[in-house]
């Protein structure tokens, strides 16, 4: 039961327990016995309820009527004293509350209350109206005692009850720390009522008067009590006060520690990066110098001496051959060197079309086999005749399969095997080469594919080269949308390198004069006269490829929204419509779902091509389902975008639906 529901029927319990009482009360008062005693002392507790001393946090009172309700249960018996605490309640809850449930729980409690201590004084020592005598015995001063104990505790653990719930404490904590100080109260109140109400037996009823030193002593006295906790209670916040803002201001010093401590580190890496880098530098030149040097002197001293002296054939003919091999490594050093500037200033292109991968690969083998089988490597070839195209640049395409061949050769021993194998896995194709050679450290494996990196870099290394091919092949594949990896159980156990490429949908058509399928086109005059209406946001984008299609003759009209494109195109009836997939406010899915819902004579059959740098085969197959007639995906060379929209015009025979270009 949560704490919500426990108090509210609580609350119901008390006010339907002290409503049972009342009435029993009511029922059993004789209306004889009260006199002009008991109206003065109705007036004199609503009275002394009005003289009330807040108690902190709780929202509650404590009144100087409990001398009174004592005083009328020592005078006229249990039932008067309970309507009397009914009296006092009603009238000490209406200064901090008007709400009926409220006044009908604090009158209840009071009432409770005061029914327990007459019941407990009946059972223990006799009638509450009984108690007074003319003299003060044992009896009177236990009766007294008793009737105070019972009435404090029974009071305060009632409404303890029903105050730890509003403030979300325990009953005991709640007892103790507002309500325990309050003895005073109940003992204070029933010594005064029991010696006036022997006065009264001697003197007469006018002896009341003596209780108002008393309770004037009484106000006084928890005024300034409970001031007093009300600063202690300031002051212990104020101190909390102090320790939360010491604990803050400790917390930050430590996270200042820490932030200095992470910067100290970051620094130390960001330094050591930077010496590793200088570093691997500084190596990179020294082997350049050594890669480049060392062909440079077989060139020259083989063309000093041929010049130099006459020579027979056989040395003439072993001069050239080294003169054209250090110059074809010379050659190729440069071309790596200009394809990782390129690599790293974003102008590698690359010429794409779909390519059977096969192709690729065994042309670079044909490359590889003679320095294979000079080291009486065995060279083997595996792969499935089923695998269909890619869409890449031959020649990188090879130059990839060509740099992982060569690596495999140069750190393969003689006599060593190394295969080549093509395989379909899922949508894409991969490509692997494993060898039996030098293999690579655990150490150096998460860096093989970084530039100007090399396992060995010293002056004792075992084997040539700049560090520049795996980097390229990186680049290369990823360039081709593909993945490259590289595993090595260690050194000497060899190396396998994977290359994975997502498959075209389709195969391509078989080849026709070179052409690919398409016959011949002027990219000049290809789209002579037609209307194209292009759609993207990016404004670099829109620039280029109007450009590029006004300048075969189109008449081009570009938008950088699908709202101004919906509305350009039943204004202006364009031929072809090229549009976005990613764009603000509105892609081109629902764009072309606006268009054809339009009308034949608005453009709702207008030819439309999805140029998108979305370029997964699922992405090609929405964007047809959408109502696009062709897939682009970005970039593409100039002369295939003009290509397919000749072809999505119907000015040439079909081309391939999905391209990827420089």
């Amino acid at each position: 039961m949560d704490q919500q529901r426990f108090a509210k029927m609580y609350m119901w319990s008390i006010v339907g327990f002290g409503s049972v009482i009342t009435l029993m009360s009511m029922n059993q008062l004789r209306l004889v016995q009260l006199d002009l005693r008991f109206v003065v002392l109705a007036l004199l507790v609503i009275i002394s309820s009005l003289v009330a001393v807040r108690i902190p946090r709780v929202s509650g009172r404590i009144t100087i009527a409990d001398t009174f309700i004592f005083l009328t249960m020592l005078l006229f018996g249990g039932p008067a004293a309970v309507l009397m605490s009914v009296l006092e309640g009603v009238s000490t809850t209406l200064l901090i509350s008007k709400k009926p449930r409220t006044i009908l729980l604090n009158a209840a409690v009071l009432a409770s209350s005061t029914f327990v201590t007459v019941v407990v004084l009946h059972l223990l020592v006799g009638p509450p109206a009984q108690i007074v005598t003319a003299t003060y015995s044992a009896t009177f001063f236990v009766a007294i005692c008793l009737m105070a104990l019972v009435q404090y505790v029974t009071n305060t653990a009632l409404i303890a009850v029903e105050k730890s719930s509003k403030i979300s404490t325990s009953i005991w904590q709640t007892w103790k720390t507002y309500y325990l100080w309050t003895s005073i109260t109940y003992f204070a109140g029933a010594s005064a009522a029991g010696i006036v109400a022997n006065l009264m037996a001697t003197f007469g009823f006018y002896a009341i008067i003596a209780t108002a030193p008393i309770i004037v002593i009484i106000y006084f006295t928890y005024d300034t009590y409970l001031k007093n906790i009300e600063s202690s209670l300031v002051q212990a916040e104020i101190a909390h006060h102090h320790v939360e803002e010491l604990s803050g201001y400790i917390a930050d010093l430590k996270r200042s520690e820490e932030v200095r401590g992470q910067l100290l580190q970051s620094e130390q890496r960001a330094r050591a990066e930077a010496e590793a880098a200088n570093r691997i530098k500084d190596e990179f030149l020294a082997t350049l110098s050594h890669e480049l040097r060392t062909p440079l002197m077989s060139l020259l001293g083989w063309a000093c001496l041929l010049r130099e002296s006459p020579v027979d054939e056989t040395l003439h003919a072993k001069g050239m051959e080294a003169i054209e091999r250090n110059a074809r490594i010379q050659a190729q050093l440069i071309d790596d060197l200009l394809d990782v500037s390129r690599i790293i200033s974003g102008k590698l292109n690359l010429q794409i079309r779909p390519l059977e991968v096969s192709s690729a690969i065994e042309g670079a083998i044909a490359i590889v086999r003679p320095a294979a089988n000079a080291k009486s490597i065995r060279l083997v070839y595996k792969k499935d005749p089923s695998i269909g195209a890619i869409s890449g640049d031959a020649a990188r395409l090879q130059q990839v399969v060509w740099n992982l061949l060569s690596n495999a050769v140069k750190f393969t021993p003689e006599g060593g095997y190394i295969e080549a194998r093509v395989e379909s896995v899922d949508s894409h194709v991969r490509i692997t080469v494993s060898d039996t050679g030098q293999g690579i450290s655990a150490e150096f494996l998460p860096q093989v594919f970084d530039r100007f990196r090399q396992g060995d870099s010293s002056t004792t290394r075992n084997y040539g080269g700049l560090g520049l091919g795996l980097a390229i092949v990186r680049h290369l594949v990823e360039l081709h949308g593909g993945t490259v990896h590289a595993e090595s159980l260690g050194e000497g156990l060899g190396a396998t390198f994977s290359a994975v490429f997502p498959l075209l949908a389709e195969r391509p058509q078989p080849e026709d004069g070179g052409q690919n399928g398409s016959r011949p086109i002027k990219s000049s005059t290809a789209l002579n006269g037609l209307r194209v209406l292009v759609v993207d946001d990016e404004a670099d984008a829109r620039q280029i490829i109007s450009t590029v299609i006004e300048r075969t003759g189109a008449e081009v009209k570009a938008c950088e929204s699908a709202s101004e494109a919906l509305r350009l195109l039943q204004q202006w009836h364009p031929d072809v419509l090229m549009s976005d997939i990613a764009m603000p406010g509105e892609d081109g899915y629902s764009f072309i779902n606006k268009v054809r819902s339009l009308p034949v004579d608005q453009g709702g059959h207008t030819p439309a091509a999805a140029f998108t740098a979305y370029a997964r085969e699922e992405d090609r197959k929405r964007a047809l389902d959408a109502g696009f007639q062709m897939h682009i995906a970005k970039p593409v060379s100039s002369s295939k975008l003009v290509a397919m929209l000749a072809d999505l015009a119907g000015r040439v025979s079909s081309v391939p639906q999905a391209v990827a270009d420089d």
